[in-house]
């Protein structure tokens, strides 16, 4: 993936933007590592008729646990 400059990036260096630096100063302070993705299914999230959902809302509600 390129950004503006030509130069290729890969991991997190892929991604650029206000979400993208306040992640990266959470983390800092709190001596964390992260990796940012994609969501499988290319969505925000949706609420669905079984009381699930689906995009990145979905894939934080299965996998992230307090």
């Amino acid at each position: 993936m390129e950004i503006d400059d030509g130069i290729e990036r890969f991991g997190n260096d892929r991604y650029e933007g206000y979400c993208v630096d306040l992640a990266e100063e959470i983390c800092k302070q709190l001596g964390v590592k992260y990796t940012l993705k994609l969501v499988d299914d290319n969505r925000y999230g949706e609420r669905l008729p079984d009381g699930t959902w689906n995009g990145m809302i979905g894939e934080l509600t299965r996998k992230v646990r307090l």
